[in-house]
């Protein structure tokens, strides 16, 4: 029965192993790699485009109905503010009035007091509206006391004038 001895006796001194010889990659430069990375830079980018000119453009569409249905939907006051059925009553008034004056220069039936009495209490209803805070019902406001003074002015030229046989 023989053994073979291991090659290394386990009393021996290990010889130190040769230093690493240095390793040298070479590096070749490929100008078809530059151009597949830019290409798939520019094509990343171009994606990242579309998606957001995807969602600005869904964003711009819901804001536009948002806009569209806030205008159709709206027909009552806003917190105070007066309602488009409520200007429109003070034009038809208004107009009326107007009417009647157009009457009295005519010599149609009805005094000047009469009148008078409803211009003051046309202006006293513009009054309060206008002392309520709005935005838009403002401009409507205005135009109506406007239409206010040129038939208070019609109603003061009426007594000034002379009655007619």
């Amino acid at each position: 029965m023989s053994t073979t001895p291991p090659p290394d006796r386990p009393t021996e001194r290990l010889q130190p192993s040769p230093p690493p010889s240095p390793v040298y990659e070479e590096r070749v430069v490929d100008p078809n790699g530059i151009l597949v990375r830019l290409e798939d830079a520019i094509g990343s980018l171009r994606t990242g485009l579309v998606v957001v000119g995807v969602i600005g453009v869904a964003a711009l569409g819901v804001a536009i109905y948002a806009l569209l249905a806030d205008d159709e939907g709206r027909d009552g006051s806003r917190s105070g503010l007066a309602t488009d059925s409520r200007v429109s009553q003070l034009d038809d008034r208004i107009d009326r009035i107007s009417r009647q004056v157009q009457d009295l220069r005519s010599g149609g039936a009805g005094s000047s007091a009469e009148v008078e009495d409803r211009v003051e209490a046309l202006e006293r209803t513009v009054r309060t509206l206008a002392d309520r805070p709005s935005a838009d019902p403002q401009q409507a406001i205005d135009q109506l006391s406007g239409r206010i003074d040129d038939i208070a002015r019609d109603v003061d030229e009426l007594k000034q004038a002379p009655p007619t046989p």
